[in-house]
C-alpha cells in the first residue's frame, strides 16, 4: 500500500501538475544537503546500474510532460501526480522540482542572468524507466540555491531484483536507492549524494544543472 508523505497535501489541486510561482518566498521543499553529479568518480559509474521500475498495478501519471516559464527573482515549484485511484480525488504525487528565488545561475546563450531573466523549462517522464529529463541543456543553478528534484517510489514494483519474491532482499535493494543522473544519452550514470527518509518513500536530491534523471540502485 503507498504510504501518504508529509508532502501531500489536501490543499493541493486535483490536477494533473500543481505550478506555482511566489514572487516573495523561496519554494518549500525537503531538507538537502550540498550535491552534485560525481563526474570525477568513477567507482560510482554505472556500470550494472538498475533503474527503479514501476509496479503493474501503478496508475498511469496525469502528464508525461509539463512546461514552464522560470524567473530568476521567482520561486517555482511543479508537481507531477498519478492519475487518482478510488476514493482519491487528487492521485498521489510522484515528483516535486522546486527551483528556489535566484536560484538560477546561467541558462543557454546567457552567461550571466539579470533578475528578471526567464527560462522556458521542460520535463519530459520516460513512460517506462520513469527517468525525467530536463531541458534545456545548459541550465544551472546556483550552488548556494540549488533547485531540488524530489521523487516518490511508493508505486515501485517491490520486487526489485525480479527474482518473482519480494522479501530481505529487495528490502536491502531500497537501502541503496539514489537519484542517478546523466548529461547526455550514452553518457554513463553518475550517483548524487540523495537522500531518504525512513517510511516516507520519497528520495531528493539537489540539482546543479540540467540532466536526465532516475531513481536506481
Amino acid at each position: 500500500m503507498p504510504l501518504t508523505t508529509t508532502l501531500r497535501s489536501r490543499t493541493w489541486l486535483p490536477v494533473a501538475v500543481l505550478l506555482l510561482l511566489a514572487g516573495c518566498r523561496d519554494a518549500a521543499g525537503p531538507v538537502v544537503g550540498y550535491n552534485a553529479l560525481a563526474a570525477l568518480s568513477p567507482s560510482i559509474a554505472s556500470a550494472g546500474l538498475h533503474i527503479l521500475q514501476q509496479a503493474p498495478t501503478a496508475p498511469a501519471l496525469e502528464t508525461y510532460q509539463v512546461s514552464f516559464w522560470a524567473r530568476r527573482d521567482r520561486s517555482s515549484t511543479v508537481i507531477v501526480h498519478y492519475l487518482p485511484t478510488a476514493g482519491e480525488s487528487v492521485g498521489l504525487p510522484f515528483l516535486r522540482f522546486d527551483i528556489p528565488r535566484d536560484g538560477l545561475r546561467a541558462i543557454p546563450g546567457i552567461r550571466r542572468l539579470a533578475r528578471r531573466d526567464s527560462v522556458y523549462i521542460t520535463l519530459t517522464i520516460d513512460p517506462e524507466t520513469f527517468s525525467v529529463d530536463f531541458a534545456p541543456s545548459g541550465v544551472a543553478f546556483s550552488e548556494r540555491h540549488p533547485a531540488t528534484l524530489a521523487i516518490w517510489y511508493g508505486n515501485a514494483n517491490p520486487d526489485l531484483n525480479g527474482d518473482g519474491v519480494v522479501d530481505a532482499a529487495d528490502q536491502a535493494l531500497v537501502e541503496q536507492l539514489a537519484i542517478w543522473g546523466r548529461a547526455e544519452r550514452p553518457a554513463p550514470w553518475l550517483k548524487t549524494a540523495s537522500q531518504t527518509e525512513a517510511g516516507q518513500q520519497w528520495i531528493w536530491t539537489s540539482l546543479f544543472h540540467f540532466s536526465e534523471y532516475a531513481v536506481s540502485w
